[in-house]
């Protein structure tokens, strides 16, 4: 008996070895599918004729987050246009929700709220097929760093269009070891009727990357590698 009973137990472990090895082959075979291999050589002429919607975060009244002497409103909107124009120059036709520092606020209680059914309301009717809304973090501490990709699982693509975004910003900063979050509690996800995103940058307290993400060089890499991930993304979904 208690030999039986040490075989049914070697028994159940080997199955939960194998079907553990078995998860995670069908992670890595599903990353393949999403990343792919050719990630890095997509054809940038794919954008042509897409229409995609950009939200620059914050703006006007509202600084976002503020640290190290860096507002948020101000990286979100350098960002977004550095990224609409180099779409454009792509073919693709971009539709931003601000393009300088204004808001849309209104008077009395839920200024805050109407400005994002606002946002939400320019890209339900912008036409675009997605959309990306550009942030910055902040935290209480010092310490957090790193882009983070957050998305609503309202629609099926929209979890593959984050990890194909969280992987081409693992390097901002170098080293980033953050992972895509869905989120069912950002209004502005919930509202919009199409596929999209919401990009936080990196964290404004964190004064290295606030650092980072105010330089030019360093903004211009990130909307490059944002366009080749867009890029990737109307491509695989062309295929399918």
């Amino acid at each position: 008996m208690y030999m039986r009973l040490i075989l049914v137990r070697k028994a159940s472990v080997k199955r939960v070895i194998m079907l553990s090895v078995t998860m995670v082959v069908l992670h890595f075979l599903a990353m393949q599918y999403i990343i792919g291999d050719d990630f890095e050589n997509v054809d940038m002429s794919v954008l042509a004729g897409h229409t995609i919607a950009i939200d620059p975060g914050h703006g006007g009244i509202d600084s976002g987050a503020n640290a190290n002497n860096v507002d948020e409103k101000e990286i979100t909107l350098t960002i977004s246009t550095k990224l609409a124009s180099l779409l454009q120059q792509y073919g693709a036709k971009v539709i931003l929700t601000r393009e300088a520092d204004v808001d849309y606020y209104t008077k009395g209680k839920g200024g805050k709220r109407n400005d994002l059914l606002e946002r939400a309301k320019i890209i339900n009717h912008s036409g675009a097929e997605l959309y990306v809304s550009i942030h910055c973090n902040a935290y209480r501490g010092a310490s957090l760093s790193g882009a983070q990709v957050f998305y609503n699982p309202k629609f099926e693509m929209n979890k593959a269009l984050a990890t194909r975004l969280q992987h081409v910003l693992k390097e901002f900063p170098p080293g980033n070891k953050r992972q895509v979050k869905e989120d069912l509690h950002i209004l502005l996800l919930n509202e919009i009727n199409i596929p999209g995103v919401l990009v936080e940058a990196g964290y404004l307290t964190n004064k290295e990357e606030a650092s980072l993400l105010a330089d030019d060089h360093y903004q211009q890499k990130m909307v490059e590698n944002i366009a080749k991930a867009l890029a990737y993304h109307f491509y695989k979904n062309a295929a399918r």
